[in-house]
């Protein structure tokens, strides 16, 4: 038997914010990763060891995408929730 297709359901203003903040601050985790081991000692007024530098930038990016994962997890749990009503 087929199911009446239900309407999807608006989600508030306040729970698109909350995605879009989340996602635009994993990107700028990454971003700064990458710039912190990509860049030169000359070209960067960063007065930082090359190695911290390697490691602050291998961390930055992997809780980039810790939080990149733990945000698209949220959003289908409460996407799911939502059409499950």
């Amino acid at each position: 038997m087929i199911r009446p297709e239900r309407p999807k359901p608006n989600t508030s203003f306040l729970a698109k914010f909350v995605k879009i903040f989340g996602l635009l601050m994993t990107t700028l985790y990454v971003v700064l990763g990458v710039y912190l081991i990509f860049t030169d000692e000359q070209n960067s007024n960063l007065n930082i060891p090359t190695k911290f530098r390697y490691i602050l930038g291998g961390v930055l990016i992997l809780y980039g995408i810790f939080r990149f994962i733990r945000v698209l997890q949220a959003s289908s749990r409460k996407d799911r929730r939502r059409y499950e009503e």
